[in-house]
C-alpha cells in the first residue's frame, strides 16, 4: 500500500516550484493588455519607491543606504516599461529564429536585468543630481503672511565659489540659520538678512555641494525652509 501522505518538505517544494512558474508565467506575458498592466505598475512602484525614499532622505541626510531604493525607483521608472514593452517582446521574437538571433534572444532578459542591478548599484554610490529632490522645504508648512523670497547668486575665484544670498519681504522672520551637513555655517538676526557663505564650508550631500536655509521666528518656531545645490545657482 503506498503512502499518500506529503511531507512539509515536499509541499513547501511544491508550492515554492508553483509560484515560481506563475511568476515566469506571468513575467513572459506577452499580450498587449498584459504589456501594458505591467509597465503601468513598474512606472508606479518605481516612482512610489523613488518618492518615498527621498522624503525619507530630505529629513535624514545620514541615511546614506536610501540612496539605493532611490536609485531603484528613478531607474524602474524608465526601464521597467521599456523592459515588458520593448525587450521581453523582441527575445520572444529572436527565440523563435535559429542562430545568433536565438541565442540573444535567450539571453536578452537576463542581460538587461544584470544590466540593471549593475546601474542601481552604480547609481546609488555615486548619485546624480536628478535623482534627488529635497522634499522637505516642499512639505515645510508655513503661514500665510510669512513668504519671502530667497535669492542667491555666486562668484567662482582662485580659492573657490563664494554664494551670496538675501531676502526679499522678510516680514515676520526673527533669525536665518544656514546649516549645511547638520552643522549650522552662518547666522543672521538682523534684516535684510544678508549672507555669504564659501563653497568650502558646504559639505556634499548625494552628489552634490548644497546648504539649507531655515527661517525662525521670535519664539525658534520655523517658519520656512530653503535647500539650494551649489551647481543650481546662477554665477553672478
Amino acid at each position: 500500500m503506498s503512502d499518500t501522505t506529503t511531507s512539509p518538505t515536499t509541499h513547501i517544494r511544491r508550492t515554492v516550484r508553483q509560484t515560481w512558474n506563475t511568476v515566469l508565467t506571468v513575467y513572459y506575458a506577452n499580450s498587449l493588455s498584459w504589456r501594458a498592466l505591467k509597465a503601468g505598475a513598474l512606472f508606479f512602484l518605481g516612482f512610489f519607491v523613488w518618492a518615498g525614499s527621498n522624503i525619507l532622505y530630505s529629513y535624514q541626510p545620514t541615511w546614506t543606504f536610501l540612496q539605493y531604493p532611490m536609485a531603484y525607483g528613478f531607474l524602474l521608472i524608465v526601464y521597467g516599461p521599456i523592459h515588458h514593452i520593448v525587450v521581453i517582446p523582441l527575445a520572444l521574437r529572436w527565440r523563435r529564429r535559429s542562430g545568433t538571433k536565438q541565442t540573444v534572444g535567450k539571453r536578452l532578459p537576463n542581460t538587461m536585468l544584470t544590466l540593471f542591478v549593475v546601474a542601481i548599484l552604480v547609481l546609488g554610490t555615486f548619485p546624480a543630481g536628478p535623482m534627488t529632490i529635497d522634499f522637505a522645504s516642499a512639505l515645510e508648512e508655513s503661514g500665510a503672511d510669512i513668504n519671502p523670497d530667497l535669492a542667491c547668486v555666486k562668484h567662482t575665484g582662485e580659492s573657490g565659489a563664494e554664494v551670496h544670498c538675501h531676502f526679499t519681504n522678510a516680514k515676520g522672520v526673527s533669525t536665518v540659520e544656514v546649516e549645511s551637513g547638520g552643522t549650522t555655517i552662518a547666522t543672521d538676526e538682523d534684516a535684510p538678512f544678508e549672507f555669504t557663505i564659501a563653497e568650502s564650508d558646504m559639505e556634499t550631500v548625494v552628489g552634490e555641494k548644497q546648504f539649507r536655509v531655515i527661517l525662525k521666528d521670535d519664539d525658534g518656531n520655523v517658519l520656512r525652509r530653503y535647500t539650494r545645490r551649489l551647481s543650481m545657482i546662477r554665477e553672478d
